[in-house]
């Protein structure tokens, strides 16, 4: 009896040392800590420089152009008396197709606030009236490149040479009016078989009680086509807020030297070539 109780003892020592070894086991691999595969993080990349603004190059104007338009005002002068007979009072020269060939900007006297503007151009030797405040214009000189759109400013400095989002360009803003109504529209200028081709961007007409100076009609276009304010403002924003190259044309005004200018013909061709000479090339721009 004695040996078996001696037995069964040795029996329960052993189980139970296999026991704590088993836990033992399970505790070490527990506590073992789990090595996982580390992905890296993916490099930050280079901010990408902004794109360097592309320079503004512009062909020089040919060889002969003044000579071209000098020429057709002595020829047509008698055209340019019968349409303005009270005179004319302000000559320049702008290459506002930027194409290399000025065009010629003539100013009359003007009807209200501002003055009107004649557009001329000059390809293959020929000039052509391609803008005027006169209907009769286009069946005196030529309709074949004649707008509708009409200009009216004041000033040479008016025509802003810009970079937009959409390019380089010059654009105009023509205005005019009285006490009860006043109207504007923002004119780009671009080209159509190499002669100058104006485009309304986006115009306004306002109507106001003279008594009240309230506005009481207003009507909107963009691309010639009615609109609404919101849409005027936006098409305009797009040349308004452009980058102005700081390009200011020049040109000749009857009264900048009432001694050799005058509404003759002798004195407008001297306002003629004076502004020829002061024409400024794009070039450095």
């Amino acid at each position: 009896m004695k040996r078996l109780f001696c037995l069964l003892l040795a029996a329960l020592l052993a189980a139970s040392m296999c026991a704590c070894g088993a836990a033992q086991t399970e505790a070490a691999a527990t506590a073992a800590p789990t090595e996982e595969a580390v992905t890296p993080a993916p490099a930050t990349p280079e901010p990408t420089p902004p794109p360097e603004p592309v320079e503004p190059t512009f062909p020089a104007a040919p060889e002969g152009w003044a000579e071209g338009y000098l020429s057709f005002l002595e020829n047509n002068y008698d055209i340019f008396a019968a349409l303005w007979p009270e005179g004319l009072t302000g000559v320049g020269f702008i290459d506002l197709d930027l194409d290399g060939m000025p065009e010629m900007v003539v100013f009359d006297l003007g009807a209200s606030a501002t003055l009107g503007v004649q557009l001329f151009d000059q390809l293959d030797g020929q000039v052509f009236c391609v803008s005027s405040v006169l209907d009769s214009a286009a069946g005196a000189f030529g309709d074949e490149h004649f707008s509708p759109i009409s200009i009216c400013t004041s000033f040479f400095e008016s025509f802003r040479l810009s970079r937009t989002e959409e390019g380089f360009c010059f654009w105009v803003t023509s205005a005019n009016g009285t006490l009860e109504s006043t109207w504007d529209e923002l004119v780009r200028f671009g080209s159509v078989d190499g002669v100058l081709t104006p485009e309304s961007v986006c115009g306004r007409y306002l109507e106001s009680d003279p008594e009240t100076g309230l506005v009481v009609q207003e009507r909107y276009t963009v691309a010639g086509e009615p609109s609404d304010a919101a849409s005027y403002n936006a098409a305009a924003a797009v040349y308004s807020g452009g980058e102005d190259l700081g390009y200011d044309a020049q040109g000749v005004f009857l009264w900048n030297d009432m001694t050799r200018y005058d509404t003759t013909f002798d004195g407008f061709l001297a306002m003629a070539q004076d502004a020829a000479e002061a024409y400024v090339p794009l070039d450095p721009y």
